[in-house]
């Protein structure tokens, strides 16, 4: 074999072997990417998380062994999937990660495609309320689909958690709208699920007896008539701190909202539900 031909297979074999070890990484990449890596050792909660999730979510405590084995799976997931970004000094910054993580995992406890890859990849935290440049005014919270981003301040964060039952979440809200347009997008049973749910809450809301009822009440917030999609996030908010009050009250929405997140474990005996974990 002359030289120009040995270096020629030498250059065909250096180049399989780059092309073998971009596949690899790739692959690498994907796995780590979505947490499939089985060479990773899986993560678990501390038990000192778990009763910080305990305090502040105590619902927690009041799951069946299985649905808490799928919330704390679902908790590391995304506290390992999703970017978090801290604008500013903010105390406790892996408590906040914890408990924003554990509250996307409560509110898709009953939905199969929870990852959100399509709506959410950052959580944006600032100190207190921030200015927006894309709205051109100060906020506490908003979600940019654009951009699959929630952005949050950690002082409302905290009081939405510390006060429990005055149906004013604001991660609750946020993560709703983000939720909301990920399920609106599934082609099969859960989006049609979703999608059939808001229309109904529409024509709920168009009916003249239930617009009375909102009126003589005060249960819902005000800023939830401002379109379909604010109703909706004000109702989660609702139906997770206040679920009693809303099924008493409500009766009819209750069933709604509950259908649309698969949310039958929250009662009937903490019943299972058909997902992944």
């Amino acid at each position: 074999m002359n030289v120009a031909l040995f270096s020629v297979e030498i250059f065909r074999w250096l180049w399989i072997a780059y092309a073998l070890a971009c596949v690899v990484y790739l692959v690498r990449y994907a796995m780590d990417l979505y947490k499939w890596n089985p060479f990773r050792k899986p993560v678990t909660l501390s038990e000192s998380e778990k009763r910080i999730l305990l305090k502040w979510l105590p619902i927690y405590g009041q799951m069946s062994a299985p649905v808490k084995e799928r919330f704390e799976k679902r908790t590391v997931w995304y506290r390992m999937a999703k970017t978090f970004k801290f604008q500013g000094e903010i105390d406790y910054q892996e408590d906040v990660k914890l408990l924003l993580s554990g509250s996307l995992a409560l509110m898709t406890l009953g939905i199969s495609g929870y990852r959100m890859m399509t709506s959410l990849v950052e959580i944006v935290i600032y100190p207190t309320q921030y200015y927006s440049r894309i709205r051109r005014q100060y906020h506490v919270g908003e979600y940019n689909l654009g951009l699959k981003r929630v952005i949050v301040s950690s002082d409302r964060l905290w009081k939405g958690f510390e006060i429990a039952d005055d149906n004013r979440n604001l991660v609750v809200h946020e993560f709703a709208h983000a939720l909301s347009f990920h399920l609106i997008k599934q082609p099969f049973w859960e989006g049609i699920r979703f999608r059939n749910g808001l229309k109904r809450i529409k024509k709920l809301l168009a009916s003249p007896d239930f617009s009375t009822k909102m009126e003589n009440s005060d249960y819902f917030r005000a800023y939830g008539m401002t379109n379909l999609q604010e109703f909706f996030s004000v109702a989660v908010e609702n139906f997770i701190e206040t679920p009693d009050v809303f099924k008493a009250d409500f009766p009819e929405l209750y069933h709604i909202i509950k259908r649309m997140l698969n949310f039958d474990f929250l009662e009937d005996g903490d019943a299972p539900i058909k997902t992944a974990p």
